[in-house]
C-alpha cells in the first residue's frame, strides 16, 4: 500500500520551493488565468493566490477588495455579483504602488484579462502546481468567515486538500475553514509591522530584550519586532489555531525561526521577494530585491519563498 502524497508545502524538503505570488506578474496580470497557466508553462511549483467573496458568495480570485485598481471600476467586490464581476476586464496598465526605491510603478501587459473564479482556477491548475490560497482580510468585514467555509467546500470539491493550503492574517477566517475542512493545511501569515502601533509603549518597557532572550539580528530593530519575532518562533499562534504552516515576511525569519519551527513539524514559507511594488504603500525592504537575501532564506531551509518574479528566483535557486 503507497504512503499518501505529502503536500509539497510541509516540512522535509532539501531546498525551498518557489511559489509565483498571484502567478507570474512579472507576464500577465496578477491572479489571473492566464498568468497561473505561464507558472505551469515556466516550471514553477507552487502560485500564491487571493480570495474574495461576490455579493452572491462566489470565491472568485483577486487581491483587492475594491476594483479600482484592477479594473477601473468604483465599486467593492462584494458590492457586485459574479455576473457582474465577469464583465469586468483587468488592465493593461496596472498601478503597483511603490517600488524598492519609493517610486511609483506601473506594470504593462499585452491584453486586458478577466477575473477568474477559484474554482476555475483549480480546475486549470488541478495536480500541476501546489497552491497557497489566502484568504484576504477586509476591514469592513474583518469577523466575516463565510468565506473560509466557502472556500474549503471548493477546495474539497475539486479534491486539492493534499495540494493546497489556506492562509490568512485574520484568525478567526483559518479557525472556520479548520472546522469546515480538518484535512486542510492551515497557517496565519505574519507581517513585519504587526505590532507597530504598540510600539511606543513597548520601547518604554525596559530591558524588554533581554527578558525576551532574542539574538542579535539586522532586522530586528525595536521592542515590537522583537516580541514579534518570539510569537512566530514560538508559534504561540499556530498552536492555539491548530495550524500546520506558517507565512511570514522574510524580514522576520532569523537564525532561529526555521529551526524552532521545524522542531515542532511546521513548515514555514516568506514573501515576498523581487516584488513589482508596494500597493498598500508600505516601504519595501531593500534586502527584497538581493541574492544575498535568497542565499540567506535558503540556507536558513525555509519550505517556500514567494516572489513576483519566479523564473528569476527559480534560476537562483535551481
Amino acid at each position: 500500500m503507497s504512503a499518501a502524497p505529502t503536500n509539497p508545502f510541509l516540512v522535509g524538503k532539501p531546498r525551498p520551493i518557489v511559489v509565483g505570488h498571484r502567478g507570474v506578474p512579472t507576464l500577465h496580470q496578477e491572479n489571473t488565468v492566464a498568468g497561473f497557466r505561464r507558472a505551469v508553462q515556466l516550471g514553477v511549483p507552487a502560485v500564491e493566490l487571493d480570495v474574495q467573496l461576490t455579493k452572491d458568495r462566489k470565491p472568485i480570485v483577486i487581491h483587492d477588495a475594491h476594483l479600482r485598481r484592477l479594473t477601473g471600476h468604483s465599486r467593492y467586490v462584494w458590492e457586485l455579483t459574479w455576473d457582474e464581476i465577469s464583465k469586468l476586464r483587468i488592465r493593461r496598465e496596472l498601478p503597483m504602488g511603490v517600488d524598492v526605491h519609493g517610486q511609483r510603478t506601473i506594470a504593462r501587459y499585452d491584453r486586458e484579462e478577466r477575473i477568474p473564479l477559484l474554482a476555475e482556477v483549480l480546475t486549470e491548475l488541478d495536480s500541476k502546481v501546489a497552491i497557497n490560497i489566502e484568504l484576504k482580510v477586509n476591514v469592513l468585514g474583518w469577523w466575516q468567515t463565510e468565506i473560509a467555509r466557502v472556500v474549503a467546500a471548493v477546495v474539497r470539491e475539486a479534491n486539492l486538500e493534499q495540494r493546497v493550503i489556506l492562509t490568512s492574517f485574520d484568525p478567526r477566517k483559518l479557525r472556520a475553514a479548520l472546522a469546515a475542512f480538518p484535512a486542510l493545511a492551515t497557517g496565519f501569515c505574519f507581517d513585519d509591522t504587526m505590532l507597530d502601533f504598540a510600539a511606543p509603549f513597548l520601547d518604554r518597557v525596559p530591558h524588554l530584550r533581554a527578558k525576551l532572550s532574542l539574538p542579535a539580528d539586522g532586522h530586528i530593530r525595536t521592542n515590537a519586532r522583537r516580541l514579534l519575532n518570539r510569537i512566530l518562533d514560538t508559534n504561540i499562534v499556530g498552536r492555539i489555531l491548530g495550524t500546520r504552516v506558517v507565512g511570514a515576511e522574510h524580514t522576520l525569519v532569523g537564525s532561529e525561526t526555521v529551526r524552532k519551527l521545524h522542531e515542532k513539524g511546521i513548515a514555514i514559507g516568506t514573501h515576498t521577494l523581487f516584488p513589482l511594488g508596494s500597493t498598500t504603500g508600505k516601504p519595501i525592504s531593500p534586502s527584497a530585491v538581493t541574492a544575498a537575501e535568497v542565499e540567506r532564506l535558503v540556507s536558513l531551509n525555509v519550505d517556500w519563498i514567494e516572489t513576483d518574479d519566479p523564473e528569476r528566483l527559480l534560476n537562483m535557486i535551481g
